[in-house]
């Protein structure tokens, strides 16, 4: 090559550089204060109506496990494999909507679409509390699981519109520590409302009543006070709107990525290994936290402990497992990790459903339940997290969020039948197969930590050999986290 050539060739690589560094950068540099100032704002906005929003959620699915120990079972004369059952069939449509109902979410709005969902799962809640038979009870679980189908994947694909990356595991932790916050809550409303002794109405069904009736108010509650997207938010000027939009669109990378729908992007989003690797996690994961949250009162009068008392002693165990949420959260944004949180949080619940497996004293049991709460429910938001973190483009994200929750959600079907009433009071099958998911779990996140590690290292040799210099803008916004200036979480 001549000197000419290799000059112009040189000047070539420099304009296509240029080109790149030109092509959609966001020109404002963040300042800090102004940043957490804003971030307050929103957080003082959202965070407090998504939590009220899954913790009713939570609170609703669960409050059968309550139900049952306030005479459900008895008074509807049902079998423990019919209980185990109505538990089960909540998760089928539960389960297949996801992906329609969080790509109904981006077409019409957070604020209609969970707003419209919420109202509906409340007055089935509440018209629950007047079923006859069995049968009854099924179709009710059944209703509730396809209108509460939208909410979790929703609220969480909801705040990677609003939040960074890097900030997001605290966000979803918070509202995430609501359930915990339901369990114990739900054991305390049990505790009263099943008490009451009036009309035609048995205790339990005013448990489904109450709840319900709160679930409708806070439904058209919630129409109000959810805002959209940043740029309809009355609580910020005009600046603050524009710094938000800039600095999630250019979240990761320079040049900003596709956000229009296109099917091609819900393509990408089923075919990814990656939703695939953490869904196994996932499944590892929600399988404890439900085997705490549909169980806990069962085993807890396995402790020695009945009627209300068993409600009770269930509170203590969820307020540690909330701290444990938002603490493992903190530390998970502070220093950017979270599958360092995954592999603390699966180690800590293994730990203590091997307790429970091998020990028959119940103060010791009971430390045990402490352990696999905390454990469980403290490393459930980080695997939600790396995989919002590691799909790019709204599309691909609303999908794998959906596909992560709606049939990793199942795993609520393992979690309803491992733990029979034949196995009662140890339940050793249900925890052995708890021990063996939280240790699957933790085989599968250094997989896929170092699978992840891998593709960031394939993407640096792209950058560095000249090949994605010569990438078009275009050609960087349609390719999504695929972009090999978009480096994956770890």
């Amino acid at each position: 090559m001549s000197q000419i050539e290799k000059r112009d060739s040189e000047a070539d690589e420099k304009q296509v550089d240029a080109q790149y560094e030109n092509a959609g950068r966001s020109q404002a540099v963040e300042d800090p204060a102004q940043i957490k100032r804003i971030l307050r704002k929103c957080d003082m906005r959202i965070l407090p109506v998504m939590s009220i929003l899954y913790l009713l959620s939570f609170l609703d699915r669960t409050a059968i496990g309550n139900a049952r120990i306030a005479g459900l079972a008895k008074d509807l004369k049902m079998t423990p494999f019919q209980y185990n059952i109505a538990v089960t069939v909540f998760f089928i449509l539960y389960g297949l909507l996801e992906v329609p109902s969080n790509l109904m979410l981006k077409k019409f709005g957070a604020s209609k679409w969970l707003s419209f969902i919420m109202f509906w799962w409340g007055v089935v809640m509440a018209l629950t509390s007047i079923v006859k038979s069995y049968h009854g009870l099924l179709a009710a679980r059944i209703f509730l699981g396809a209108m509460e189908a939208g909410l979790f994947p929703g609220v969480t694909y909801y705040l990677t519109c609003w939040y960074k990356r890097d900030e997001s595991q605290f966000r979803v932790g918070f509202f995430f520590g609501a359930a915990t916050i339901a369990g114990a809550f739900g054991g305390l409303l049990a505790y009263g409302l099943t008490r009451i002794n009036a009309g035609s109405i048995p205790g339990w069904g005013w448990l489904f009543l109450v709840e319900g009736l709160l679930t409708v108010a806070a439904a058209i509650w919630a129409y109000f006070a959810i805002t959209d997207t940043p740029r309809q938010a009355k609580y910020l000027t005009e600046e603050e709107k524009t710094i938000m939009e800039e600095r999630l669109k250019y979240d990761g990378v320079d040049v900003p990525m596709a956000s229009h729908f296109d099917w091609k992007f819900v393509v990408a989003g089923i075919l990814d290994w990656k939703i695939w690797l953490n869904f196994i996690i996932y499944v590892c994961i929600l399988t404890p936290v439900y085997s705490v949250a549909l169980n806990l009162p069962a085993i807890s009068v396995g402790l020695g402990y009945s009627g209300p008392i068993a409600q009770l002693i269930t509170v203590p165990v969820y307020i540690t497992a909330a701290i444990s949420v938002i603490i493992l959260a903190l530390v998970a944004d502070k220093y950017r990790v979270r599958s360092a949180i995954l592999l603390f949080g699966l180690t800590v619940s293994m730990v203590g459903y091997i307790i429970l497996y091998v020990s028959y004293t119940n103060g010791v049991r009971y430390f045990g339940a402490f352990l696999a709460a905390s454990g469980a429910y403290g490393a459930f938001p980080s695997i939600v997290v790396l995989t919002t973190n590691n799909s790019g483009g709204q599309t691909k994200r609303a999908t794998q969020i959906a596909i992560l929750v709606g049939i990793g959600g199942n795993a609520g079907m393992i979690s309803s039948n491992i733990f029979v009433a034949k196995d009662a009071p140890h339940y050793g099958p249900g925890l052995l197969i708890n021990i063996g998911l939280c240790a699957c779990g933790i085989l599968m996140t250094l997989v896929n930590a170092l699978a992840l590690r891998a593709a960031n290292a394939a993407k640096q040799r792209k950058i560095d050999s000249g090949i994605a210099a010569h990438l078009s803008k275009e050609e960087l916004a349609n390719m999504g986290d695929e972009n090999p200036y978009f480096k994956y979480t770890i």
